[in-house]
This record gives structure tokens, sequence and C-alpha cells, in this order.
């Protein structure tokens, strides 16, 4: 005699007929998400429109600098869409959406470095005595730490500046 199903597994069985019997799974290739293509995409344009940003901010009168930024962004925006597009003539080039979503993504950056650093100066006393007093105090130690325990070392040093470092971190009482 087969198994015995009450009426509360009817729905799930029914169900279960009409899922695929394999499952799709969506595979991301971060290499060709986050590679050096797009990374020099995003610091191509970064580039570009944070020396753009700035000769606007040198130039500009205060209350012009945000509609002339914005209108920078419109049209470096448009241009890296529209370079997209022009690859796709190129024989040995190719067309791609990320690379026009690092395009944009580099233009955003670069052209909001320039405005933070105005921001930072017209209003450094506020910014400097409150913000980077008490981030000082947390910030600097935290990266420190992070120095003394990184896995993956982007330099090497001498083993006696090694043996100083944890014996001062050893003096912390690290």
């Amino acid at each position: 005699m087969g198994p015995r199903y009450t009426p509360h597994d009817y729905p799930r069985r029914s169900m279960a007929r009409l899922m695929p019997k394999r499952v799709m799974r969506l595979v991301f290739n971060y290499q060709l998400m986050f590679g050096t293509d797009k990374l020099m995409h995003f610091a191509g344009f970064a580039v570009f429109a944070a020396f753009f940003g700035l000769m606007i901010i040198l130039v500009s009168e205060y209350q012009e600098v945000k509609q002339r930024i914005s209108v920078v962004w419109i049209t470096l925006v448009t241009i890296g869409i529209i370079e997209e597009y022009r690859q796709y003539w190129l024989p040995n080039r190719s067309t791609e959406f990320l690379d026009a979503i690092a395009n944009i993504a580099g233009v955003t950056i670069g052209l909001a470095l320039p405005l933070l650093f105005v921001f930072l100066v017209r209003h450094r006393r506020q910014f400097f005595s409150k913000a980077l007093g008490l981030y000082t105090f947390v910030l600097i130690p935290l990266l420190i730490g992070l120095l003394y325990l990184n896995e993956r070392p982007f330099f090497t040093y001498e083993e006696r500046i090694q043996e100083r470092i944890r014996s001062l971190a050893a003096l912390v009482g690290w």
C-alpha cells in the first residue's frame, strides 16, 4: 500500500509537478563585471569629469556651479553611452552595457570629488572640528590594526620593523 496523503498535502504535490526539474542558476562573471576593462572606463571618465568639475569651480560663480556641473554630467554621460554604440562598428572592439555603467559611475564620482572638496573648504571649521575630532581617535587605531592583521600584504618590510610593530602592539594590549 502506497503512502497516505492528507488533504493538506495535495497543494504541495501539485505544486511539485509544476516546478521545473532543473532550476536555472544565475552565475555572475566577476572578472567581466569588475575587471580591468571596467576599471579603465571608470578611471578614464572619472579623471575627465574631475578635471572639468575643477575647471567649472575655478571659473564659475558659486551660484552657477550646480547648473554647470549638471550640464557637464549630462554631456559626459551622453558621450560615454554614444562611445559604446560607436564601438559596435569597430572590428576589434565590443559594445558592452557594463562599460556604459562604468562610464556613468566614473562621471558621477569624478564630478562629486571637486564638489566635495569645495564643500569641505567652505565648511572646514564645522566639519573638521566635529567630525574629524571624533574620527581621528576611532579610525586611525582601526586602520593601524588592519595594517597589522592584513593577510595579503601589499608591501613587504624588514623583519626588524615587523618585530617593532608587534612589540608596540603588545605594549598597547593587542
